[in-house]
């Protein structure tokens, strides 16, 4: 097999994210090879070659972005020797069981549907531009900032219509949520908005 030469300005920049990277990689490949270690520093030794020859990619990224290609190009090695090894195949099984959900309890299914049901008479029953808003934020996954400039609204005005319609919906379908899917719920709309 003919090794491809590799300018010293490249290997002059992969010495040196390497230097800067190789720590963080290899502790990466530890827990992709439950451990052993010299899997894993064969690991990283295949992931920084692959930066070298394809430094024209990689090296156009910032630094959060090369460490970012490092562990993603290490994981698909490590998931490619898996295939190769066949072990991938006998995991399958007891992966599949693992992480098998069990079948919905109809009792759930109903109290869901009902929850569903009321939630949409909630937003229907909103005002309508406050209505517009919890639909482009809620249903379609608009951003506040996204959904102001749709609007042609302040971003403060969008972010006081989605509290008003969260308020809303909390006095409606209240009675039916769990406290903690409450909770849970608002932590990520603050940690979006």
């Amino acid at each position: 097999m003919k090794q491809r030469r590799i300018p010293k300005e490249t290997a002059d920049q992969v010495t040196e994210l390497f230097d800067r990277e190789e720590q963080s990689l290899m502790r990466f490949a530890n827990v992709l090879t439950a451990g052993e270690t010299v899997g894993a520093a064969d690991l990283v030794q295949r992931t920084f070659m692959a930066a070298a020859l394809d430094w024209g990619t990689v090296g156009e990224r910032d630094i959060d972005g090369q460490a970012a290609w490092l562990r993603r190009t290490c994981r698909n090695k490590w998931i490619d020797d898996l295939r190769r090894s066949g072990t991938l195949e006998h995991l399958l099984p007891q992966l599949a069981r693992l992480y098998a959900c069990p079948a919905p309890d109809p009792a759930d299914t109903a109290i869901a549907r009902l929850m569903l049901d009321q939630c949409w008479r909630a937003i229907g029953a909103l005002p309508p531009v406050r209505r517009q808003v919890a639909l482009l934020h809620w249903h379609q996954g608009y951003t506040a900032a996204e959904i102001a400039k749709l609007l042609g609204i302040q971003p403060s005005g969008v972010r006081k219509h989605i509290s008003c319609a969260r308020r809303a919906l909390r006095l409606r379908v209240g009675p039916y949520l769990d406290r903690q899917l409450i909770d849970s719920a608002d932590l990520a709309e603050e940690e979006g908005a």
